[in-house]
């Protein structure tokens, strides 16, 4: 009896789906681990580094005074001490969160709608290039796209009845998607919308069975929020500060919608591949071949969670501030992809799943070798590592603009002075030395060559050096020296 129990678990272990299952898992490993030091750290990255490089009291400081909550950075201030801070080190808990992304989207398909449909929403997510780029940065979105995961999967075991361990841990779950970024409120506030239309038709219909396992849930939503709630009273103050001074995200208009369609899915025809096989959901059908196990309270459940963030961005920047951008829906990224899936297995349930994996596959071979090899961040190493050879220690430094400074402190290992620069008028005859290096970040031809021009005596340029920004605000590194100086 033992042996014939012992051979089911065998069989069990090593069954079809387990090793689709890790294998899909396996390449989405590897996509993401895979040269994670290949670019150099960028603004934010650094940011990151800089907020939690010192005490705790430090940490909580310094990002109660920038626009997203302190999870990710908590995350590297205790990673920190054991693994170190290099790239790849400050890299690793954003890749690890992104392969267990893939295996939640996975158990979270399972759950809602069928195996098959796990698993072909893994196989998307796994190469999607999308999630892979922001796997391997160091900052809060693969952290952010898990833990919504988790916070899914636990709230639907509590509406299915699951154990009292479930709302416990949905509770825990919210609160840390919560603490996460702060387009998580959204997607909170999409699921207690729908929790509390549920629990008042529940009441109303006296469907007592019903409004048991919603309550549960109910409360346990309004538990993570209560959770939340001191770090939340901090950000409404930056949500003021945004409002009243302007972020830097562009207005959302139709041909920034479509760049971020693009630089989602990798191309605007996939991303309407998906939403049309996510609508796929909507279309009734009595076909027996057709029928699946989808339990509809929990599908209701992962659409109001993903489409909650476009809808309630979108109208505050219409109305507000303009603050709509695509990594900030990498949340809902996996719960389109699952959806998608979801609609191509029940309409079309042999067909429907390979059709749409291979669109995905043919779609994506460009933008993810794209995002292999190519794709690249500012290159404040490239650039440092040309000032630290050159430069004599005489030299003085310049940093226009200032706000780059963690990521040129990180670069010089915090062991050479520079003077952040705000403006001309700043470099006074008296500061100035024979030699001087003046490093624009983020700065166009235009804002360089007026600074230049704004010295208080004549330099003459003796070196320029370029490295990778965005359009015409790169890295751009001069050096000059008094004319007349030996």
């Amino acid at each position: 009896m033992k042996s014939e129990i012992n051979r089911r678990s065998v069989r069990e272990r090593f069954a079809p789906h387990h090793l689709a299952l890790a294998g899909i898992i396996g390449i989405g490993a590897a996509l993401r681990l895979w040269d994670l030091d290949r670019t150099s750290l960028w603004y934010d990255e650094a940011v990151s580094w800089s907020q939690s490089s010192g005490s705790l009291g430090e940490l909580i400081a310094l990002v109660a005074a920038d626009n997203y909550p302190p999870l990710h950075n908590l995350l590297l201030w205790l990673t920190m001490p054991i693994i170190g801070d290099s790239e790849t080190a400050l890299r690793l808990p954003s890749a690890i969160a992104g392969i267990l992304s893939i295996w939640l989207v996975y158990k979270l398909g399972r759950l809602v709608f069928t195996r098959n449909t796990g698993l072909l929403a893994a196989a998307i997510l796994a190469i999607s290039p999308f999630h892979i780029w922001y796997s391997t940065e160091a900052r809060v979105y693969a952290l952010f796209a898990m833990t919504g995961l988790a916070f899914l999967i636990a709230l639907v075991r509590t509406l299915q009845g699951g154990r009292l361990l479930w709302p416990i841990l949905a509770a825990a779950f919210g609160a840390l998607f919560l603490y996460s970024h702060i387009y998580a409120a959204f997607s909170m506030a999409g699921i207690g919308a729908l929790l509390l239309f549920w629990q008042v038709r529940s009441i109303r219909e006296q469907r007592f069975g019903q409004q048991d396992v919603i309550t549960r849930a109910f409360a346990a939503f309004c538990a993570a929020c209560i959770l939340f709630l001191p770090w939340m009273m901090i950000l409404a103050t930056r949500a003021r500060d945004v409002v009243n001074n302007g972020f830097w995200i562009a207005y959302p208009n139709w041909p920034f919608i479509k760049i971020m369609m693009r630089d989602m899915a990798g191309s605007e025809a996939l991303f309407l591949a998906l939403v049309a096989a996510t609508l796929l959901l909507l279309i009734p059908t009595h076909k027996p071949s057709a029928k699946t196990d989808v339990d509809r309270r929990a599908a209701a459940l992962l659409a109001a969670f993903a489409i909650a963030p476009v809808f309630i961005a979108y109208g505050l920047s219409i109305t507000l501030r303009p603050i709509l951008f695509d990594r900030y829906l990498i949340a809902a990224w996996p719960l389109l992809i699952l959806l998608a899936s979801a609609g191509a297995c029940r309409f079309l349930p042999k067909l429907g799943p390979i059709a749409l994996l291979a669109a995905v596959v043919l779609l994506t071979i460009q933008p993810l070798r794209f995002t292999l090899l190519q794709k690249i961040r500012p290159e404040w190493r490239e650039i440092s590592s040309i000032y630290l050879a050159e430069r004599k220690t005489t030299d003085a430094l310049y940093l226009y603009k200032g706000f780059s400074a963690p990521a040129l402190d990180y670069y010089l290992h915090g062991k050479i002075a520079f003077q952040p620069l705000a403006k001309a008028e700043d470099l006074s005859e008296d500061s100035l030395r024979s030699a001087v290096w003046l490093l624009f970040a983020h700065a166009s031809h235009s804002e360089m060559t007026e600074l230049r021009d704004q010295l208080p005596f004549r330099f003459k340029e003796t070196g320029r050096w370029r490295s990778f920004g965005w359009g015409e605000s790169g890295l751009t590194l001069l050096r000059l020296e008094a004319e007349g100086d030996d």
